[in-house]
């Protein structure tokens, strides 16, 4: 198709016009044709390509699908030889306009001649009449990558929609240019071929792996996309005769400097590396630092060992208890198998996902400094991230090379939420599909797998299981209370069978770690608040006042008998007006705490660093501190806490809190004191692990999970429930989600599998406040130099210690109401601007009571996707949160 456009009687034909001149169809098909392959080549996709097409038709047939797969970029254009799309598109006036059915359309023309190029060749006799079947069925399901390139979505339509004034109008503007058109007889069959033989014959296919089309469609539409946005981008930005060159992949010298600060930044790594090779396990039996870091030594030892055994395996289990450094341990594991790598060239990126932004935060300084690396190869990608800009040559034009980079996470290191994670995998939206190839030949940590709804855990493992064998992804999954997913496909009691590969447990020995005394007793669980007779029979007020007493009184023993004198409590409640009405007792009541810090859904981050900050600074390490809080402070806070109170409401968060108590065993008589106050089903009522907790887990052995950390026992019980559910009526089991994938449904592939359902869908509070500038009593800034620099560019900032929030709230509004014509720096400043408004909300439940309070307060109004507060003073307090409205808590997402 290039030779032919390559023609010069083809030089009037224009696919993209800027202000100064126009780009021909053909040396835009050129450069998309030159991404396209350089995206294969740079993420090292041909040997995927391969297998995915070997796993659908056999070898007879792997060539010629192969190259319909390597054509889509030639055809995806070929529709702008429409008369029509070069009038009306393009103002070309070398052309007129014609009364053609498809109007202006170029899509769907492409996708007709694509399929017309290759059903001669599909239809040949040396095909069975299945192999035809499946061929023209599989040549039609590529079509839609064309034919769908502009949309917002991929689908794939069963109805054959090129009808007889369709064929008849794309020939009679092609005739004339010497194109090559198949003989009248096979123009008439064409019809014929998919509305008799093919389409009623689909479900006769034999395709080995049905996932593998899924796949191999969406990595194609990945790649036209993206390298039709770069060609485009190439074109209106004038970066002359040379491709991008950095795709943000790992070379050798970054995999050489990884390894190298993985082995030696820290003192713990650089021993456990000398002592390798003749390490041997020991667990020692008394309670002390010194032993808990043996512990921490053994466990690297382990993962260090377990990669090397198993570099051919693909999927992988880290289970460490809490204060066993998990985040330490997966770095290990990168270097082993970066190590192993280095010569081999095949891995490309590393991936690390989470469900909270604290924990991106929170691990993306620990990852940047340990593996010393720079702006240029790694990056946070969530709403509070802001811009990242790595710098680049001039000559590409550092603002539109900037957002590409950004917008496709062109980053060796990315650290990504699991919603846009899991999104990229299952998503049928363009913008998310761009990154799919991006996945390939990758490295992918997902941290606190315990968080994820028990209802997808099986869409979950099947997609991590596919990926891994057909991306050639290496999957690590981690939790200090880790649920054994891939168990859901036991041989007990599966209904649902795939080829899987089975995942390798680095640590062997997990019951030596999680029962030693170094983990199991660094602090004592506390049952006898629950079902205590003087805290249940009285009213909510007269519970939270005795309450308070005994926090007192265990507060005040602790600080006694503790070696510096004082005492830091934590105390959790599941929602926000109960932490509220607790703050209120404690600030009209004597007591030896000098400071009492809340801590919530509705604080908002700059306050949240402020309060941890504080606690692990040396200025409040000698004062006594309470702090009140609602689940967010599970959500990976670094903390270490003395004594700890909590509303029970599911094992994990129980065990979650606990690991913000004594992290590193120096402390003695520290304690977690359950209590049942609030109804945790509000919150937690649909989530399969409270339903096990409420109808069959009895009292002990919920101590028992606890005190033992068996959490396998909650794990299976809860698996049992997802099995039977799967086995109920109208119920969508795994099951009915691969018949989805079978028929390349993508509207209900991405639409049945949800990690966060419409009932807890959140809005945005926006809170227009004065927000310092830094932390403080700390080194700890709230903006950076560039969100800075930003702001006095616009004018919003002169030089105070703070930054106003009414005028972010104007220019954030001025930047969405006054849209800039360069496409590429309005999108730098939405981006920009998303993450300095993080920095003014927090998040309630978008159907909530708590919101249709907030907005029939009249305290408010909703615009531009936040719900902005324009009475402060009266609704919200920066170090206590809301103030006169309660709301349910929940966490920052």
């Amino acid at each position: 198709m290039l030779n032919l456009l390559k023609n010069k009687k083809y030089d009037i034909y224009q696919a993209h016009k800027s202000d100064t001149e126009f780009e021909t169809l053909y040396e835009h098909t050129d450069l998309v044709v030159k991404y396209f392959r350089n995206l294969i080549i740079k993420h090292n996709l041909e040997a995927l390509i391969n297998k995915l097409i070997k796993s659908l038709v056999n070898d007879k047939s792997f060539e010629i699908i192969k190259s319909i797969f390597f054509a889509i970029p030639e055809f995806h254009d070929i529709g702008k030889l429409n008369p029509n799309f070069q009038f009306v598109k393009m103002g070309n006036t070398k052309f007129k306009q014609k009364p053609f059915s498809f109007g202006s359309n170029h899509a769907k023309i492409g996708a007709f001649l694509l399929m017309h190029k290759f059903l001669p060749t599909l239809n040949d006799n040396k095909f069975s009449g299945i192999e035809k079947i499946t061929n023209i069925i599989i040549l039609f399901a590529f079509s839609h990558s064309i034919k769908k390139h502009h949309a917002p979505n991929i689908d794939f339509n069963y109805e054959y929609d090129f009808n007889e004034d369709f064929i008849n109008d794309v020939y009679s503007f092609l005739n004339s240019k010497s194109f090559p058109l198949l003989p009248k007889e096979q123009q008439k069959n064409l019809k014929r071929i998919f509305n008799e033989q093919i389409l009623p014959e689909y479900t006769k296919i034999k395709i080995k792996d049905n996932f593998a089309l899924f796949a191999l469609l969406k990595l194609n539409f990945s790649l036209l996309t993206a390298s039709d946005y770069l060609a485009t981008s190439h074109f209106m930005n004038n970066w002359g005769d040379e491709l991008i060159a950095d795709y943000g992949v790992l070379d050798y010298d970054l995999k050489n400097k990884i390894i190298k600060n993985i082995e030696s930044s820290t003192h713990y790594n650089k021993k456990t590396y000398n002592e390798l090779p003749n390490y041997q396990l020991v667990f020692p039996s008394k309670k002390s630092t010194e032993n808990l870091n043996i512990l921490r030594q053994n466990l690297s030892v382990e993962v260090i060992n377990g990669i090397r055994d198993n570099l051919d395996r693909n999927l992988f289990y880290i289970e460490a208890p809490t204060g066993g450094g998990k985040t330490n341990l997966s770095m290990l594991a990168i270097a082993e198998f970066l190590r192993n790598d280095l010569n081999k060239n095949k891995i490309t990126k590393i991936f690390y996902v989470f469900p909270f932004t604290t924990l991106i935060t929170q691990t993306f300084s620990s990852l940047k400094k340990t593996l010393g690396l720079n702006d240029t190869e790694i990056v946070q990608i969530h709403s509070k991230a802001g811009f990242s800009q790595k710098e680049s040559d001039d000559k590409y034009g550092k603002k539109s090379i900037n957002i590409i980079d950004y917008q496709f996470v062109n980053y060796p290191i990315s650290l990504l939420s699991h919603i846009k994670f899991f999104d990229i995998l299952k998503s049928n939206r363009k913008v998310t599909n761009y990154l799919m190839h991006r996945l390939a030949n990758s490295i992918v940590i997902i941290d606190e797998l315990q968080s994820y709804s028990p209802k997808e855990w099986d869409k979950i493992i099947y997609f991590i299981n596919k990926y891994a064998k057909y991306f050639n992804i290496k999957f690590i999954l981690m939790s200090a209370t880790l649920p054994k997913i891939d168990k859901l496909f036991s041989e007990d009691g599966k209904k649902v069978d795939f080829k899987r590969e089975s995942f390798v447990f680095l640590n062997k020995n997990k019951d030596k770690y999680f029962q030693n005394v170094n983990f199991s007793d660094r602090l004592e669980f506390d049952f006898s608040l629950i079902n205590n007779p003087e805290l249940d029979n009285n009213n909510n007020d007269e519970y939270l006042h005795k309450l308070w007493e005994i926090l007192k009184i265990e507060s005040n023993n602790y600080k006694i008998h503790s070696k510096n004198n004082r005492i830091h409590t934590i105390i959790e409640f599941i929602f926000k007006n109960t932490a509220s009405a607790f703050m209120e007792i404690a600030n009209n009541s004597e007591s030896i705490f000098d400071e009492v810090f809340i801590l919530s859904g509705t604080t908002l981050e700059p306050r949240r660093k402020e309060i941890i900050s504080n606690l692990k600074s040396p200025k409040y390490s000698s004062k006594n501190i309470l702090l009140i809080s609602t689940q967010v402070v599970e959500a990976g806070v670094d903390i270490d806490m003395d004594l700890g109170f909590k509303d029970t409401s599911l094992l994990d968060s129980d065990e979650q809190l606990a690991g913000r108590i004594n992290r590193n065993v120096g402390k003695k008589n520290c304690k977690l004191f359950l209590f049942d106050f609030d109804d945790a089903k509000t919150i937690y009522g649909k989530d399969y692990r409270y339903k096990v907790i409420r109808e069959k887990l009895s009292k002990d052995d919920y101590y028992n999970i606890l005190q033992t950390k068996n959490f396998n026992l909650l794990y299976n019980l809860v698996m049992e429930n997802i099995l039977e559910d799967n086995r109920q009526e109208g119920y969508i089991n795994l099951s009915d989600y691969i018949r989805s994938i079978k028929k390349l449904d993508f509207y209900s592939i991405d639409k049945d599998f949800q990690l966060i359902s419409d009932s807890v869908k959140t809005t945005s509070i926006f809170v227009p406040i004065d927000i310092p500038i830094e932390v403080p009593n700390s080194k700890i800034l709230n903006f950076n130099e560039k969100e800075i620099q930003f702001l006095k560019e616009k004018k919003k900032y002169n030089g105070e210690p703070f930054v106003n929030g009414e005028k972010i709230w104007e220019l954030y509004c001025e930047i969405i109401e006054n849209k800039d014509p360069d496409f590429t720096k309005q999108k730098i400043e939405q981006t920009i601007m998303q993450g300095l408004v993080s920095k003014f909300s927090f998040s309630i439940g978008t159907y909530s009571k708590n919101m249709k309070n907030i907005e029939s307060s009249g305290f408010g109004e909703e615009k531009f996707g936040f719900y902005k507060i324009n009475d402060v003073e009266k609704v919200y307090d920066y170090k206590n949160g809301i103030k006169q409205l309660t709301f349910e808590d929940i966490n920052f997402l």
